[in-house]
């Protein structure tokens, strides 16, 4: 595969409601003939985000992020262009046109699909051997136990791997699935001798989906305690699945959770599982892995206020910690569940109902007040020492918060909490936030020397006359056909001025101004300098009270703006002292006369 053509991404744009598409992830507001949310882009507490269905993009004028739906989706998943336009073709139901054969490409899209298709078929086979196989007895008495049944299995596509690893490959190899496919996607392991064998026996299967409910992989919960096991086995890292990128049950909260605001944090699958089974729909948790800067990042897309329901042991606090230190730096809002200790979700569901559930979570509360809390349980705050580690803790959690506002009111009500002075604890944030900003450069550093970072380039520079025509090129149809009828006048001057590369390509391609698919199609095609440099422009389709003249102005405009960047050249040369005589009597005569017509334009 190579690249999409102009006309494929037209189209996909055109069959693509850019409010749909954004307001999957975003609780979207109506403002007048627009929509408006808090971006997901940086930190804001009062919109700035801007949807126009009428020019089918979003802009936002706090941190300046725009474009169409494509862009929106490629920031919010981390795709690439490609990946993202097939993406939305095949929700639109457009065949692609795509140009020039990649076989780099071809062959990585390949071997992505053969671990898709390895790991879809596999879901499918052990949830049917779940669901009918008498050896899965066991399997589906302890699902039984856990309060589940057929329904949740199959809403979860539940399964079961067998026992035997000659059962599955027998499996693999009548659907077709070589070896090293097998190998490549985590489902088996070649043993010493070279013999193959299942990496799953005998667990209880849970496919773990990425954000578009595609299975990239499992998690095996065993069914009886084992020694020197472990309670749950992962597939490994493949090139499809990144367990510190991946959060389970994100592909059926994420729209819930753009809807509500919030995503309940909790530890593992089945607590998730039981969450969504209870109506709470915004429930996820990470995969085999602590809590991630990347976990965080995908997190704070969708919600602006994170709910974490870990247990309320000492591990469970550790791992809050953790969660709190990753999600703070974005700005988020951080609550927690107060779970009676020795709970999780599902064992207080089953105890106390899921409405009484549903009921601590609307109520959970601001993460440092129960902190505290918990730590006056403890005894913790009683003892001198106790009392000044835990204050250390609490310091350098404050110190990651990057609102400054919501960091002050914190450390202003944790001191209160804790009974010690404000300023006191005010200072040491201070401290501990000017050691973590000492620690972040020395990490940045270690890895800008470890790899050469891309630095993202600034907008193409554009002369006011060229923009002026980009304008009219991109807002109005008949200014479009004025301009490209005086295309040989424009030529030259476009060469001697910033931004004539970019009204070339225009007049070269003629989006149509009437079609904002057509327009933005067109924007996507371009080099990003270039994109950002159009979108400081007014695009939109407006009216023109008089075209032609104001086509003629723009065309006089730009022969202006060339003549004057061509007399500054002139006089450039005549000041240098190494231009000989000869040369100046001709710099002269020609800066006088190019001046002269220049005060007749």
């Amino acid at each position: 595969m190579g690249r999409i053509d102009e006309d494929s991404i037209r189209r996909v744009l055109e069959a693509t409601d850019i409010v749909d598409v954004v307001g999957s992830y975003l609780s979207l507001k109506r403002a007048g003939s627009r929509w408006k949310a808090c971006c997901p882009f940086h930190n804001e507490k009062t919109p700035s985000f801007i949807v126009d269905p009428g020019r089918q993009n979003f802009k936002c004028f706090g941190c300046g992020e725009g474009g169409s739906a494509i862009t929106f989706v490629m920031k919010m998943e981390n795709l690439g262009f490609a990946d993202t336009v097939r993406r939305l073709a095949e929700k639109a139901g457009i065949t692609l046109v795509e140009e020039v054969y990649d076989a780099a490409e071809e062959k990585r899209r390949k071997a992505r699909t053969a671990l898709l298709v390895a790991h879809k078929k596999a879901a499918e086979f052990f949830h049917r051997l779940l669901l009918r196989s008498p050896k899965a007895a066991e399997a589906r008495a302890y699902l039984n136990s856990r309060g589940y049944g057929a329904d949740m299995a199959k809403r979860w596509q539940v399964g079961w791997a067998p026992d035997s690893s000659r059962e599955f490959l027998a499996w693999a190899r009548k659907e077709g699935l070589p070896d090293q496919v097998l190998i490549d996607s985590g489902l088996a392991n070649r043993g010493e001798r070279g013999d193959l064998y299942a990496r799953f026996r005998d667990r209880l299967m849970f496919p773990i989906n990425n954000v578009y409910g595609e299975c990239v992989a499992f998690s095996g919960r065993i069914l009886r305690p084992q020694e020197n096991v472990g309670k749950y086995v992962n597939s490994p890292e493949t090139s499809i699945f990144k367990k510190g990128d991946v959060v389970f049950a994100l592909d059926r909260a994420r729209g819930p959770m753009g809807k509500s605001g919030k995503a309940l944090l909790c530890e593992g699958q089945l607590d998730v599982i039981a969450c969504h089974e209870a109506g709470i729909s915004f429930a996820v948790a990470p995969l085999g892995t602590a809590f991630t800067p990347e976990h965080a990042r995908t997190l704070s897309r969708y919600a602006s206020r994170i709910v974490v329901c870990f247990d309320a042991d000492k591990a469970g606090m550790a791992a809050a910690d953790r969660a709190f230190r990753e999600l703070a730096p974005f700005g988020k809002d951080v609550y927690l569940v107060n779970l009676p200790e020795g709970d999780d979700p599902d064992s207080f569901m089953k105890r106390e109902g899921k409405g009484a559930f549903s009921e601590m979570v609307e109520q959970a509360r601001p993460f440092f007040e129960v902190r505290i809390e918990r730590a006056k349980e403890r005894g913790l705050l009683t003892d001198a020492a106790a009392s000044a580690a835990f204050a250390r803790e609490m310091t350098a959690l404050l110190a990651c918060m990057s609102d400054p506002v919501a960091r002050d009111l914190a450390t202003a009500d944790v001191a209160t909490r804790m009974r010690t002075t404000v300023n006191d604890l005010r200072s040491a944030v201070r401290t501990a936030g000017r050691r973590k900003g000492r620690e972040q450069a020395q990490s940045a550093d270690r890895a800008a020397a470890a790899a050469e970072v891309p630095q993202t380039q600034p907008p193409v520079r554009m002369d006011r006359a060229v923009a002026v025509l980009c304008e009219l090129s991109l807002q109005n149809s008949r200014a479009q056909g004025l301009i490209v009828d005086r295309i040989e006048e424009l030529l030259e001057p476009m060469r001697m001025l910033q931004g004539g590369g970019i009204l070339k390509k225009i007049l070269a391609r003629l989006p149509s101004p009437d079609s904002p698919a057509a327009i933005q199609a067109f924007l996507e095609s371009l080099p990003q300098p270039e994109r950002d440099a159009l979108n400081l422009l007014v695009l939109d389709p407006v009216p023109i009270p008089d075209v032609d003249r104001s086509v003629q102005e723009a065309c006089s405009g730009i022969a202006k703006a060339a003549l004057e960047r061509h007399i500054a050249s002139l006089m450039a040369e005549l000041a240098d002292p190494s231009t000989d005589a000869a040369r100046r009597l001709e710099l002269s005569k020609l800066s006088v006369d190019l001046k002269r017509l220049l005060g007749t334009m």
